[in-house]
């Protein structure tokens, strides 16, 4: 048998929602994070500069109203989402130059690595190239070592015939 809903919404509405206003706050905390705050006058949501700005201006309201208590209740609740927003803030700068340091390290640790491969051996076909060249100079060092030792020869010979 079916469950009758009778048009009526389920009674825990809104338990899937974070609730941050509370500091429950775990890390995941950014500028855009949409927080429920329980202030004085009731719910206010938003983000976090947002709620900022509507603490001030109820306070102002409070205040131009003749009512100091309120409007000092206002302005601590305002305080407290402005400190909240420059930890934000302070946090993502740590952030971007954690990744700025850890990027340009990894740039480094490559640009080392390709040195070290220019640091090693040259490709396979070069290497042949060089060991032939290296081959051939040896090869015309000797032959002109030759001729000068067969020249050193003929002119001993011919000092030895004059003699």
């Amino acid at each position: 048998m079916r469950q009758q809903n009778n048009g009526r919404r389920r009674q825990n509405r809104g338990s899937n929602r974070r609730n941050f206003g509370n500091g429950n706050y775990n890390g995941n905390l950014n500028k855009n994070t949409v927080i429920d705050s329980a202030g004085p006058d009731g719910r206010q949501r938003g983000s976090v500069s947002q709620l900022s700005e509507k603490y001030i201006s109820l306070a102002s309201d409070a205040a131009s109203s003749d009512d100091r208590i309120l409007a000092e209740s206002f302005l601590q609740f305002a305080d407290h989402y402005h400190r909240l927003q420059k930890e934000i803030e302070i946090n993502n700068e740590a952030k971007e130059t954690r990744i700025k340091n850890e990027t340009q390290s990894s740039e480094d640790a490559l640009s080392e690595a390709e040195t070290d491969k220019n640091d090693k051996r040259p490709p396979r076909r070069k290497r042949g190239f060089q060991i032939r060249e290296n081959e051939m100079k040896e090869a015309e060092n000797n032959i002109e070592n030759k001729d000068l030792n067969t020249d050193k020869k003929e002119n001993t010979n011919s000092n030895n015939l004059l003699v």
